[in-house]
C-alpha cells in the first residue's frame, strides 16, 4: 500500500474535535438566545435585566407573577417565602399591614383568621390560641378585651352574657 493512500488521522482528530465543540456551542447559543428574547419582553413591562435574573433566581419565573407581587411592593426575595405558603400577594398585603410576620401570619390563618381580624385580636394583646377560645364562645377582639379586664374567662363571660349581663 501505497503511503499516499493512506488516511491522515489528524484530519478525523480535528473533525471528531469539532463536532463536539459544536454539540455544545449550537445549544449554549440558543438558549442564550432565548434567555435574552424573554429578558427584552420583561423590559417591556419595566423590569430591568438584573431585577429578571433576580425574580428568576428566586424561583418566580412567570411575568404575570412577578408582576402581581411587584405591584404588591413586594422584591423577589421578600415574595419567595409567602409564595412558598400559598399566600396571594394582596393577601401577603393584608398580614403586613397588619403587623404580622409571615411564621405568624400562617398560625393566624391555619384557623381560619383574616388579616384584619388577626390584627383586632393582636391589638388587644390576645395571643393566638385565647383569641380562638374568645371566637369560639362568639366574642370579637373588642368585646373579648372588655371581659377579659374584668378578670373574666371565656366560657366565664359567655355565661354572664347569656344571663344578660355585661362587660
Amino acid at each position: 500500500m501505497r503511503t499516499a493512500d493512506q488516511l491522515n488521522p489528524w484530519s478525523s482528530r480535528l473533525l471528531f474535535a469539532l463536532c463536539l465543540v459544536l454539540s455544545f456551542l449550537l445549544p449554549y447559543t440558543a438558549a442564550v438566545l432565548v434567555e435574552n428574547a424573554i429578558i427584552k419582553h420583561w423590559e417591556g413591562y419595566g423590569f430591568t435585566p438584573e431585577q429578571t435574573r433576580s425574580w428568576w433566581d428566586n424561583g418566580i419565573l412567570s411575568m404575570d407573577t412577578a408582576k402581581m407581587w411587584r405591584a404588591g411592593g413586594f422584591s423577589p426575595s421578600e415574595a419567595r417565602p409567602w409564595m412558598s405558603m400559598n399566600v396571594s400577594p394582596g393577601e401577603a398585603r393584608e398580614w403586613n399591614d397588619a403587623g404580622a410576620a409571615l411564621f405568624v401570619a400562617v398560625e393566624w390563618r391555619r384557623y381560619a383568621f383574616t388579616p384584619l381580624r388577626a390584627r383586632d385580636w393582636m391589638r388587644f394583646s390576645f395571643s393566638r390560641g385565647d383569641a380562638i377560645a374568645w371566637r369560639k364562645h362568639g366574642f370579637e377582639a373588642e368585646e373579648a378585651a372588655t371581659w377579659r379586664e374584668k378578670g373574666m374567662s371565656p366560657t366565664g363571660a359567655a355565661e354572664a352574657k347569656r344571663r344578660g349581663a355585661t362587660p
